[in-house]
Formats: structure tokens, C-alpha cells, sequence
């Protein structure tokens, strides 16, 4: 049955409100559109014409009706008389659905088998809910509920549903999901109608999987939702670990599935810098090698410290006073004697109080937490803090050169590893950054000579894409966990001899 397309219209805010920046963030509206929106009394009178044709009460389903329903009520006249009998969708699946994990109206979408836009919009919602609805209908006639009036007083009957459910019911088949083989591979979640929900790789795809559906409790609500939507499973089988990792990021560009946020390249830019990281763009340049990287915070958070700049620890956010963070800044200078050289400029000082402090181990990533911490509790800026932040701002800004460097060499490449544990040696082969070819080799025959091997780093930087950046992290990553684990890694790179064993480990410890 065809359906007509919602009607929508903004309603003008009273004088001098404004729309709230989270809810900005999640419908997308600002407050420059809902400037020419309508009076609220204008909008209340296109409802009573669209609805004249109705019985009044209008008969009128909305879903989660007890948060939608004082908006309605602030639209319409005070003096008003009733003008719309409201069910709410999300009950009726309650009755309906009672094994449901959610009941949301994105969750009920996507286990019939449709999806929600990512916006929280009236339209989307609105035509969402009337998709529900029919599904729900459906349901209803089943149990013999077949007009409004029978859906009332179904209504007011006792439900012999528990109250309390012991387990949660996935509506996933457990079979399907105990067939899938113990070896590795990319899986896709699936729903009803064979759209892709979430993707990821997998060591065992049998034993990933069915992960997601042991844990009763401490399950997120978005995890609840998105295995609502799942109905299915698909998967593709590869010989490594590592291989699946490889995958993993270009399977998630090529469906753009909703439940994967951190590999979809929405929003996502990369950046090159100058030596001095004085200034950024998103494209090389003989002025700017340095990059690709991924965060532009890095490069403003150094220009900024060199530029002795109190934002350089806000950045938009909570920060230290201007007192603290003089005294902050005043114990680095005291504490390192290459800020005070006047034969250098200041960038110049602060990378190599970067390049000194990574040689002393400092690599981890303790400032970070310190600093969402002290931005989520409130905690007070000290001087002791605000020097550890700006040391950690060097450092930054020297993990990401290297980083660049590494992952800029990495775009032709020869690589050849065993996984720990196995007797099989593959060679992958990079060029420009794609894959050429992942085969087996001898233990024996060494490490072949990578593809374009002689190619200029400028025409490497040059041809960085978000797909390749993902891809070569990827490697990266991997390298670094099947050493970890024991395994074997030899890597040829340009015209160097191929890196393993110590060498190779000084290298991948830099990134």
C-alpha cells in the first residue's frame, strides 16, 4: 500500500530561545531555520484540516506518545477541544513483542526490516512509525484485533505478560549464527531485508559473533538496538587474522553500514603540515610534508603552544585560568633547557623537546585520559598538570611526524609474516597503498622487492587517500600485534634493506 510522504513544518521558537546545541547536533535544525518557522497556532490549525475528514477524536498512533504528547499540547489552543485519539506504537509493541531487547522506534524499524535516517527528524520519524504501524497491524489481526475499537479495549484487558524476563530472546536464529565456521574472516550483520548493519573481522568468525548475544547484562542500549535490527549473518572467510583486519575498512566503505562510525570517512579529513607545523591544508605540498594526519587538534594544539597560547589547553573546552597556566608553562620552560636556546624559533625548540621526551618513553597516552577526566569531573587545572599537558602536546606532535613518515613509506610495500602458532607464511604486496596480492610463500625465498619501490615519498604523500590511510593503519596494527604475540614480520620498504627483528621493532615503536 502506497503511502503518502510526511508533511512537515518548523515551528518558530518563542522570542529569544534558542535551539539547545545538543539537540542541534542530533535533528540537525539550527537556529537560523527555525527563524522563518511558523506561529504555533498555524501549525495546530494544518493538523485540524488535514485530520476534518476523521472521527474527533482523530484516531492517531504515535510512537513513545507520553514524551510526543505535550508537544502537541503546546501547540494547540488552550480552549481547543480534543482533536486526536492517541495510541502509543511503542505499547502495543510492549504487548506485542514482549522478547523484544528494544522496543525504540529505530530498533522496531529495523527488526521489520527498515531503516531510520540518522537525524532525529519529525519526517523520518513520522514515516517510520507509520511503517511500524503496519507491521504492528499485522501482529494485531493475528490476535483477532482487527478496528480501533477492539485495539481500546484489547488495551484494557490484563496481559498475561511476566514481569520479568528471565533471558533476553535475540530475534537472530541460534543456529544460524553456531553454524559459522571457527576461522577468520569479515562478518556483516544483516537485517530482514539484507541491508548491512555492522561490520567486523574476526580471529574466529563462530566465536566472535556469537559473543554479542552471551552477556544478559552490561549490554549497551545502542548494541541492544543494532541486535533488535540483526536477522541474518553474512561472511567471507580469509586465511589470516591479519588478512580480516585488512578487509575490514573497506568493507565498511563500500556499505556504510549505521553501526560503524570509527572507519566511515563522514567528517573525516586527512592533513599535512609543515615542518614547523606553522600551517595546514588538506593536500601536500612542497611547503607541507609533513602527514598524513588524521587529527588537525594535533597541529593547531602545537602552533598554538608555540605561539604561547592559553587556549592551546581548551581548545573550545574547559581549561585552565590565565594564572595556571603561566605557572604551568614557566615550570616547562624551568624544566627544559632546550625551551630557552635563542638560536632556534620556537617550533624548532619545541620539537626537539618533543624528539627528547619520546626517547624517554614518554609515549603513552596518560595525558589524554588525564585530560577528559578533569573535563568530565570538573577537576581543578594545577601547574603540575598543565606542564604534563603541554609536554604531551610536544610529543604529539612528534608521534604523528613519525607516524606520517612510516605510514607515507608504506604506501609500496613487501610484506611477508607467520602468524603465531602456524606453519603458513603469506606475502602481502602493497602499491599506492592497495592491495596487489596476499599469497603464500616459502619461509625461504626472503622478502621479495616491494612494488614502486623507487617511487618519490612526494608522489607517495601525493596519492594518500582516507581508504589507503585506514588500510596502511590497519598494517600497521596488525604488524605490531603479531610481533607482540610471537609471530613472524619481515618488511620491505622503498629501496632499504627489508626491516625485521630489532630493526623492524625501533621502527614500528615509533608509531
Amino acid at each position: 500500500m502506497a503511502v503518502a510522504r510526511a508533511q512537515t513544518c518548523l515551528v518558530a521558537l518563542p522570542e529569544g530561545a534558542r535551539i539547545p546545541p545538543a539537540v542541534a547536533r542530533i535533528t540537525g535544525i539550527s537556529d537560523a531555520m527555525v527563524r522563518t518557522g511558523q506561529d504555533r497556532l498555524t501549525v495546530w490549525a494544518h493538523v485540524a484540516r488535514e485530520t476534518a475528514r476523521l472521527p474527533r477524536p482523530a484516531p492517531t498512533v504515535i510512537h513513545f506518545a507520553r514524551f510526543e504528547r505535550p508537544f502537541l499540547t503546546s501547540l494547540a489552543p488552550v480552549a481547543d477541544s480534543p482533536l486526536l485519539d492517541v495510541i502509543c506504537t511503542h505499547e502495543v509493541a510492549r504487548r506485542l513483542l514482549p522478547d523484544l531487547p528494544r522496543r525504540s522506534l529505530r530498533a522496531l524499524a529495523g527488526y521489520f526490516g527498515q531503516a531510520v535516517g540518522p537525524l532525529r527528524r519529525s519526517a523520518d520519524h513520522v514515516e517510520a512509525t507509520a511503517y511500524v504501524w503496519r507491521a504492528l497491524v499485522a501482529l494485531l489481526e493475528s490476535h483477532g484485533v482487527t478496528t480501533w475499537n477492539a485495539l481500546r479495549a484489547w488495551f484494557a484487558a490484563p496481559t498475561d505478560r511476566p514481569s520479568h524476563r528471565s533471558r533476553r530472546v535475540w530475534p537472530i536464529a541460534r543456529e544460524l549464527r553456531l553454524d559459522l565456521p571457527d576461522a577468520p574472516g569479515v562478518y556483516r550483520l544483516l537485517r530482514r531485508s539484507g541491508d548491512v548493519l555492522y561490520i567486523g573481522k574476526a580471529v574466529s568468525l563462530r566465536r566472535r559473533v556469537n559473543s554479542y548475544f552471551r552477556h544478559q547484562t552490561g549490554v549497551s542500549e545502542r548494541m541492544l538496538e543494532m541486535l533488535t535490527h540483526a536477522r541474518d549473518v553474512s561472511f567471507q572467510l580469509v586465511s589470516t587474522a591479519l588478512e580480516a583486519a585488512l578487509l575490514e575498512p573497506d568493507e565498511i566503505k563500500r556499505h556504510r553500514p549505521p553501526y560503524n562510525i570509527a572507519l566511515t570517512e563522514d567528517d573525516r579529513m586527512l592533513w599535512f603540515a609543515s615542518a614547523d607545523f606553522a600551517q595546514r591544508a588538506t593536500c601536500p605540498s612542497d611547503a607541507r610534508r609533513v602527514g598524513p594526519i588524521a587529527s588537525p587538534d594535533t597541529i593547531d594544539r602545537f602552533a598554538a603552544l608555540a605561539h604561547d597560547r592559553a587556549d592551546v589547553l581548551s581548545q573550545g573546552r574547559w581549561g585552565p585560568d590565565a594564572a595556571t597556566f603561566e605557572a604551568g608553562l614557566t615550570r616547562l620552560r624551568d624544566a627544559h633547557r632546550e625551551l630557552k636556546r635563542m638560536d632556534c624559533a620556537p617550533r624548532a625548540r619545541l620539537l626537539r623537546l618533543g624528539v627528547g621526551l619520546w626517547r624517554e618513553g614518554r609515549r603513552d597516552h596518560d595525558l589524554d585520559h588525564d585530560d577528559a577526566e578533569r573535563e568530565s569531573r570538573e577537576l581543578p587545572w594545577t601547574p603540575e598538570l598543565v606542564e604534563r599537558a603541554l609536554e604531551w602536546i610536544a610529543v604529539r606532535a612528534i608521534l604523528a611526524r613519525r607516524r606520517a613518515r612510516w605510514l607515507t613509506r608504506l604506501m609500496d610495500a613487501a610484506i611477508v609474516w607467520r602468524e603465531p602458532g602456524s606453519d603458513r607464511t603469506r606475502l602481502l604486496m602493497l602499491e599506492r597503498g592497495d592491495v596487489v596480492s596476499c599469497t603464500d610463500t616459502s619461509p625461504d625465498r626472503g622478502v621479495p622487492l616491494a612494488p614502486g619501490r623507487e617511487r618519490p615519498e612526494a608522489e607517495q604523500r601525493a596519492a594518500l587517500t582516507l581508504a589507503r590511510y585506514d588500510r596502511l593503519r590497519v598494517v600497521t596494527t596488525e604488524l605490531k600485534r603479531v610481533i607482540a604475540a610471537g609471530g613472524f614480520v619481515a618488511v620491505h620498504q622503498r629501496t632499504r634493506p627489508a626491516l625485521t627483528g630489532a630493526r623492524l621493532d625501533a621502527a614500528l615503536s615509533k608509531v
